[in-house]
């Protein structure tokens, strides 16, 4: 056997026998000791694992007779394919293998394999397309090999064809609808009721469900009413964006509502008791999408002209007030629902504003001579990260830890630094930092603690809890510095031609310019990227966290997620320094690695994570400690030395 066919066979096993294994044994561990809503087992699993098995079987087939190879990422087929499965589908492959994972949830009745691993396996998948096999296709095929049926419409001025306003509606829809009704069936712990006892007092319009009803026929018909490509692309990714956050706003928010009585029989009560037939609506109300759907397509239909809009806006305020008329909604909800469609239509303005700020700070250097001594301004923002956490951490894990916490803050800061030195350290870069050696740090740190006899759970899930928002807040001292900064944006596809597609570096002292020479040249803004990132993430373990899931559970959870945002975010990065392994990048490798580690800690029986409490006197002091100790770090040096630690540019 050569070394070549042991390496296909190798990591051809890895993706079909070990991969499903550790998720088939992470869902019945997890099941084990979890507490999440129970089911019975289902056939209707086995048609989805058939569905999805012969998806992948012809996806194969397809790969291995026109393509002249496997599917390997490793050892991709030589000629790009267009037929079978991927005449309809960019990734079939991926697509079965989900709804295998699905299936096979469903059929053995296991929560966590629905709840938590079939959709940890999507995202998964969806960040290996993105971080990897979309780039990879682009330098192998072109530009244009990642365009397929289902793809965005093309940005001109042509009539959209058929295909494109099916493509589009399946892209939307689909998804949204999996969403919404899996969310919808989650129980929603420390539940607020959104409807006011004055909205209780109003009576129900049963006849009004007709209009509350129209809204899909509405929705589903402003895809055909585009004039032109561009429109409808551009409408389809305000919609996209409206379902993400829409949907994470439902698993963030503890809202609900619950809905007016009615008289069944009155006219049209069938109709309103065929919509609150399956009892989603309740848990999926907050913001409406009833609301934010009616607000989009109305937006769409309004492309054909002031008639069109002044019926569109028309019937969607009529599809609004019918959300309240019919009971359905509160106040609440429709007012979120308006604020959500419109933000989304908003999303080229409100990203110019993000990326203009971005560019603002990435070139906002200051510095500030005292001897030989040198104050740099992004210190700042470290300073400010460092003490945020420290609080965050004390306030979860109890403030009565503060020394713990104090002690975990310098482990991640030396352990940031020997990282650095280790992998990047050199003349020009003297004191970089890592963010991997900050993970091994308190991680070393944590379970020095724990040898010691001192709970490790609620202290590492109160790290993990904090880290996203001291990682956010970091991410701007990395704008001004110029480290983890993007790749040229040139020549690569953007996802909508009408949005700033990078910032430009100008500063003199940034390592864009010093060390990447990539002086006015615009860049993946990939620091603004990790923000967005962190941000979401730090709102989902928040909300772990107000459930008292397990402090493995909370830490596991971030561990995943953030090596998920990582391995895509690294691959849009540019740092001339970072080593290309086996077709990734080093920090993609360390990704991976610390995904893993998630999904082994997440399996790891543990007590439900504290209370949170207030911190005091002393925790703020202590913050105010940690946080100069940071600024002196990451923010004070001697620029004319050439001793190691010395220099920070």
């Amino acid at each position: 056997m050569t070394p070549a066919l042991a390496a296909r066979i190798a990591y051809g096993s890895l993706f079909t026998l070990a991969i499903p294994a550790a998720l088939i044994a992470w869902s019945m561990r997890l099941d084990r000791i979890t507490r999440l809503p129970t089911f019975a087992p289902t056939p209707i699993g086995w048609i989805f694992v058939v569905v999805g098995l012969a998806l992948i079987v012809s996806s194969m087939l397809a790969l291995w007779r026109i393509g002249g190879g496997l599917p390997m990422n490793a050892f991709p087929p030589p000629r790009l394919v267009r037929r079978g499965p991927y005449a309809v589908l960019g990734h079939p492959i991926y697509l079965g293998f989900i709804v295998v994972c699905g299936g096979t949830s469903l059929a053995f009745g296991s929560p966590s394999g629905v709840w938590i691993v079939t959709p940890i396996a999507a995202i998964g998948s969806i960040a290996l397309v993105l971080g990897y096999e979309q780039h990879d296709l682009r330098r192998r095929f072109g530009t244009d090999a990642t365009r397929g049926p289902l793809s965005l419409p093309e940005s001109n001025n042509d009539p959209p064809s058929i295909r494109d306003r099916c493509a589009v509606s399946l892209r939307l829809f689909v998804p949204w609808l999996i969403g919404y009704e899996l969310i919808g069936h989650l129980p929603v712990h420390g539940a607020i009721d959104t409807m006011s006892e004055v909205e209780r007092l109003w009576p129900t319009w049963t006849w009004t469900t007709l209009v509350y009803s129209s809204g899909y026929l509405f929705v589903v018909l402003a895809p055909w009413w585009a004039r032109d490509n561009r429109t409808l692309r551009r409408w389809t990714l305000d919609v996209g964006l409206a379902i993400v956050v829409g949907l994470l706003l439902f698993l963030i928010v503890p809202a609900v509502v619950e809905p007016r009585p009615f008289d069944p029989y009155g006219r049209f009560g069938w109709l309103l008791a065929l919509e609150r037939a399956d009892g989603v609506g309740r848990n999926a109300a907050f913001p409406s999408f009833h609301v934010a759907w009616a607000v989009l397509a109305a937006a769409l239909w309004s492309s054909r002209g002031a008639t069109a809009a002044l019926l569109a806006w028309f019937w969607a305020t009529l599809i609004t007030i019918a959300c309240l008329t019919t009971g359905m909604h509160s106040i609440t909800d429709v007012l979120a629902g308006v604020v959500l469609g419109f933000a989304a239509l908003a999303r080229s303005r409100l990203w110019t504003i993000a990326i203009g700020g971005a560019q603002q700070i990435a070139n906002s250097w200051r510095e500030w001579r005292i001897g030989r001594l040198r104050i740099i301004n992004h210190g700042g923002y470290a300073a400010l990260a460092a003490g945020v956490g420290v609080l965050l951490i004390a306030s979860l894990a109890g403030t009565n830890r503060i020394g713990e916490i104090a002690t975990i803050a310098i482990a991640s800061l030396v352990g940031a630094g020997l990282w650095g030195q280790y992998w990047v350290g050199s003349r020009t870069l003297q004191r970089p930092f890592g963010y991997f050696g900050s993970v091994l740090g308190t991680s070393l740190a944590v379970v020095a603690f724990a040898s010691l006899g001192r709970d490790p759970w609620a202290l590492g899930a109160a790290v993990a809890t904090a880290a996203p928002w001291v990682q956010a807040i970091g991410r701007l001292r990395c704008l001004v510095q110029g480290c983890c900064h993007g790749a040229p944006v040139d020549g690569l596809s953007e996802s909508d031609g009408e949005l700033p597609r990078g910032i430009a570096y100008l500063h003199e002292r940034s390592r864009v310019c010093r060390i990447a020479h990539l002086r006015g040249v615009p860049v993946h803004p990939t620091p603004l990227y990790s923000i967005i990132a962190n941000v979401v993430i730090g709102l989902l373990l928040a909300r772990l966290w107000s459930l008292g899931a397990s402090a493995s559970l909370v830490l596991g959870s971030y561990l995943v997620f953030a090596a998920v945002a990582r391995f895509v975010e690294e691959s849009y990065r540019g740092e001339p320094q970072t080593p290309i392994i086996a077709g990734l990048r080093f920090y993609q490798w360390c990704a991976i690695v610390m995904l893993v580690a998630g999904a082994v800690i997440s399996c790891i029986a543990a007590p439900a994570v504290p209370i949170a409490t207030v911190p005091t006197g002393t925790t703020i002091a202590v913050a105010l400690a940690i946080g100069c100790l940071y600024w002196f770090a990451m923010g004070v040096d001697f620029p004319e030395s050439n001793r190691r630690f010395a220099r920070l540019a």
